[in-house]
């Protein structure tokens, strides 16, 4: 296999389930399941960093967000480092386009914001939208790859990503954080998401994702909004 997915049932999910994206509410977005090859997803749970590892830049706003996370590609284990690069392919990016009708999409060889996110018991990530301008490759963002890999997921340890309403009023979809599942949104200034349940999963059970975002150099006006970093509601939104 060329790369971590199978391309011919990406390819086939893009054709068929583009509408499904295009109408889904409260914004586009799609869950796929089983989105990497079995084997190359198990094998990215086993290499994932433990949480006292060095790899980690620490996030800790209590009630807003308590999180660990690494956009260091050279401080990914080399399977994590080898599947965001094929995340980031324009194969994959290819895929992304048919799928979404947004063409000229760019990635981030930075990983801002991005890379590997890890999650302890009682950690979480508030309600919020997410940056829509990125400073160092001059770009708008589009969208959003979330790929969890937490083996043996259940409903106790809670950690659902929430998709809320564009005024950031209300919980529209719940969506579980399944092990291979991935969950690809629009990136706007008012795509309101997070998981706000705490983590509750026992301790040294950990909420594990790879994060890819992906840009363009435009954007439609209408979705046009003055550059800005993450905004929080009830906090800075």
């Amino acid at each position: 296999m060329s790369y971590v997915f199978d391309t011919a049932r990406l390819q086939r999910i893009a054709e068929q389930r583009a509408a499904e994206f295009s109408r889904a509410e409260p914004y586009p977005h799609i869950v796929i399941d089983e989105f990497l090859d079995p084997a190359q997803a198990r094998l990215l749970a086993e290499v994932f960093p433990g949480p006292d590892e060095s790899n980690w830049d620490h996030y800790a706003a209590p009630g807003i967000e308590m999180k660990l996370g690494c956009g260091d590609e050279t401080r990914f284990p080399a399977p994590i480092r080898d599947a965001v690069r094929d995340l980031n392919s324009s194969a994959f990016v290819s895929i992304l386009e048919k799928l979404t009708g947004i063409d000229h999409l760019l990635t981030d060889p930075h990983l801002l914001g991005g890379g590997m996110h890890l999650t302890r018991q009682g950690g979480l990530l508030g309600i919020h939208s997410d940056f829509n301008w990125h400073t160092r490759i001059h770009a708008h963002r589009r969208l959003n790859l979330l790929v969890y890999l937490t083996p043996d997921w259940r409903p106790e340890y809670a950690g659902e990503l929430e998709l809320w309403d564009t005024g950031g009023t209300r919980l529209v979809r719940r969506v579980e954080p399944v092990f291979n599942r991935a969950v690809l949104f629009a990136t706007r200034s008012d795509t309101f998401h997070g998981h706000p349940q705490p983590w509750a999963a026992p301790a040294g059970v950990h909420r594990q994702s790879i994060a890819l975002y992906y840009y363009t150099s435009e954007r439609p006006e209408a979705e046009k909004r003055p550059a800005h970093n993450t905004l929080y509601k009830g906090y800075n939104a």
